[in-house]
């Protein structure tokens, strides 16, 4: 009795593991997930059935009727060969540049590349055929200099992104978000130019800083050269003015004396007058009673 007791639980653990197998191979088969950040592009006999972006468990038939695929749309960053170019100028340059994408439209993308690997070689092309023609309108100068205004960076960088961003969504259902120059070559041919023309560069920067600031010095002297004039002309008034108050002052003192003690007002005119007269060195012989040397006789 046990026995039979134990055959029928092994039969009923071999039955229901079975069942199990079977439902999920049903489940797998009738169904598919789509995670979030990815879409998926089911399609029936080959030809496009339905675009499902929103995450979760969804139906559909097994294989071979219906088939999913299922295509990440978060961004990628790869980097593209490096490139020989020729510039306006007839410079070689030798550039590698990196490319931001994602898939905006999965159904398209699956039509004309359906791998990541065939889509980054698309836009490899892409982006070789528009840099080849991009940097054609530009000098050198626009990717190498020391004179920033020359530089023209971010102008080809857009340029590229315009072109390229239009072509890819069009034809391969892809979003082009950034193309940026990553790595820039010279050929040996060409380094000695480019030095050249930095070194030109340069010494035309130094002369510019020298004339400015023999420019600057020039404003300074003449500014410091009116300045003191100025002060020289105040001060020149000034003296003028004092001297011109000290003889007033001794005007009024002379004619107070002259009219409160007009004899000893008569004896400072000579007194003053015979300094003029002898200086600070002077030896004269003159007689003593006459004007103005006068005043220097013992008078009691």
């Amino acid at each position: 009795m046990e026995k039979k007791h134990i055959k029928i639980d092994r039969a009923w653990a071999r039955w229901t593991i079975g069942g199990m197998i079977v439902f999920c191979i049903m489940v797998y088969a009738f169904s598919f997930i789509v995670y979030e950040g990815n879409t998926v592009v089911v399609t029936r006999f080959g030809a496009p059935k339905e675009v499902v972006r929103e995450a979760g468990l969804h139906l559909k038939l097994p294989w071979p009727f219906e088939k999913a695929y299922t295509f990440d749309r978060r961004q990628h960053y790869y980097d593209t060969s490096f490139i020989e170019t020729l510039t306006n100028d007839k410079k070689n340059v030798i550039l590698q540049t990196y490319v931001v994408w994602n898939i905006e439209d999965a159904l398209k993308f699956l039509q004309s590349t359906a791998s990541r690997e065939a889509a980054e070689a698309n836009l490899d092309s892409l982006v070789t055929n528009s840099k080849n023609g991009v940097l054609g309108k530009y000098n050198l100068s626009a990717l190498v200099s020391t004179n920033k205004n020359e530089l023209k960076l971010d102008e080809i960088e857009s340029e590229i992104l315009s072109d390229v961003s239009e072509q890819a969504l069009n034809r391969y259902g892809i979003k082009v978000t950034q193309i940026g120059m990553k790595k820039l070559g010279l050929p040996e041919a060409n380094m000695q130019y480019v030095f050249e023309q930095m070194r030109s560069e340069r010494l035309k920067y130094v002369e510019q800083i020298k004339a400015e600031g023999e420019r600057d010095a020039s404003i300074i002297r003449n500014e410091a050269d009116v300045q003191a004039a100025k002060l020289k002309s105040e001060g020149v008034n000034e003296a003028a003015k004092i001297k011109g108050e000290a003889e007033l002052e001794a005007a009024k003192v002379y004619a107070d004396a002259q009219k409160e003690e007009p004899d000893f007002y008569s004896f400072l005119r000579k007194l003053d007058s015979a300094e003029k007269l002898l200086g600070d060195k002077a030896t004269v012989i003159f007689r003593n009673d006459s004007a103005p040397f006068d005043v220097l006789n013992d008078k009691k």
